[in-house]
């Protein structure tokens, strides 16, 4: 007998319209608790794909790629150090898209109506130009007045400010006087509002320029560092590493993924304890497949009985009950992947569920779907449910024949 006989047996048993009604019963609720599983589990790890895409671009757009400075502090040597950044990347292959210095200094800014802590970033006019992550809500990019400094909205809004009003920004680095250490005081004239998405950004972070910066740090020609953007961003750890043993002591370098590696460990985790919670799904459903083939053995005993007389070996009879089994899962398994397939489609089209700006990146619930991840689903599924029909094929398997037929 070979396997075709076997899979029209299985097929027979479990779509027989003649089979027992309880035992019809616990096999739907099988497919349905599958069903519900995969789908649930598609949905909820494409969402989750999706939130950590877009807050893997959002960092990519708002901050470089790589950071070069130096142990000691602020330094001046800054344009040879762009020369060797870009001799080393083409030694490497790895195309740079841009490079710039920077200034960055804490403090904090004052209003007439609030204050807030803030980073104050200087970088060349240019480069702010190609800045892509900004997008202005008021006002004009670069600011092109000597005090002039581009806000946050949400810092805007704390400092209750718009386009034309002046702030005060107090740097705690105080230069000596003869009355002793005094704080750094200088006023900016807000010449712009910008947004990022990105909630901490948009309530932390003041842009000016690079010589206003480098005037309120008191650092003359000096700068805190060089920002670099690549043309992939992937390759910034592998140029990293390159740029740390070329450059040497006393510059360091830091690239985006160790910068956040605490970041997207923690979401990667909270990807993985939701598919090991929500499999349980899938496995309480396989239970239910356990009992349904349980009661199909016990109704089909004369039908084995019979088949085991006519020549069918106990290897036969396992692999017929481990097929309805297999056909049960997979009949669940598709279900639940049309099923979440499809409300992935519809979350991805019609953003029915809006998130709140003050907690997430974005506005609406990000759905991705990702061939693999279906595939590590769809697969577990399957598994899980052959694992499932092991028991009771082998139960099938043993039954003896003729003690089925005597007490028939």
């Amino acid at each position: 007998m070979g396997l075709a006989f076997e899979w029209f047996v299985a097929r027979r048993y479990v779509f027989s319209r003649k089979r027992n009604r309880l035992t019809g019963v616990i096999a739907n609720i099988s497919v349905a608790g599958i069903a519900i599983g995969v789908a649930a589990l598609i949905v909820v790890i494409a969402v989750m794909t999706g939130f950590q895409d877009i807050l893997r671009d959002k960092i990519l757009s708002a901050n470089p790629h790589l950071v070069v400075e130096r142990l000691e502090g602020p330094f001046v040597e800054f344009a040879g150090v762009e020369r060797r950044l870009r001799t080393e990347s083409r030694k490497t292959g790895i195309r740079i898209e841009d490079v710039y210095p920077f200034v960055s200094e804490q403090g904090l800014m004052i209003s007439s109506t609030g204050q807030a802590g803030v980073i104050l970033k200087g970088i060349p006019p240019e480069a702010l130009r190609r800045m892509r992550v900004l997008r202005l809500v008021s006002g004009s990019l670069p600011p092109g007045r000597d005090s002039g400094v581009l806000l946050g909205r949400r810092l805007a809004e704390r400092l209750g400010v718009s386009v034309g009003d002046r702030v005060r920004f107090l740097l705690p680095r105080g230069r000596v006087t003869p009355l002793g250490l005094m704080p750094r005081f200088s006023t900016l004239e807000v010449v712009g509002i910008f947004e990022t998405g990105l909630y901490d950004y948009d309530l932390s972070l003041a842009l000016t320029s690079l010589s206003v910066a480098r005037r309120i740090g008191g650092l003359g020609a000096a700068v805190t560092g060089i920002e670099v953007k690549l043309r992939d961003p992937f390759e910034a750890h592998r140029l990293a590493r390159h740029l740390a043993t070329t450059l040497g002591y006393p510059y360091y370098v830091v690239d985006w993924q160790t910068l956040n590696r605490s970041l997207f460990s923690a979401l990667k985790l909270e990807k993985t304890g939701m598919f090991v919670v929500l499999t349980l799904i899938v496995v309480v459903a396989a239970f239910n497949i356990v009992a349904a083939l349980v009661m199909l053995v016990s109704e089909k005993r004369p039908d084995i009985a019979l088949l085991k007389v006519l020549g069918a070996t106990e290897r036969t009879i396992m692999r017929v009950f481990l097929l309805s089994g297999t056909l049960l899962g997979a009949l669940g398994t598709g279900i639940g992947l049309t099923l979440g397939l499809l409300l992935c489609a519809v979350l991805a089209r019609y953003p029915v569920i809006k998130l709140p700006s003050d907690v997430y990146p974005v506005d609406y619930l990000p759905v991705r779907v990702e061939a693999l991840d279906v595939s590590i689903i769809v697969i577990s599924a399957l598994v899980l449910t052959l694992l499932a029909a092991l028991f009771p094929a082998r139960q099938a398997a043993k039954l003896p024949p003729a003690e089925v037929l005597r007490h028939g």
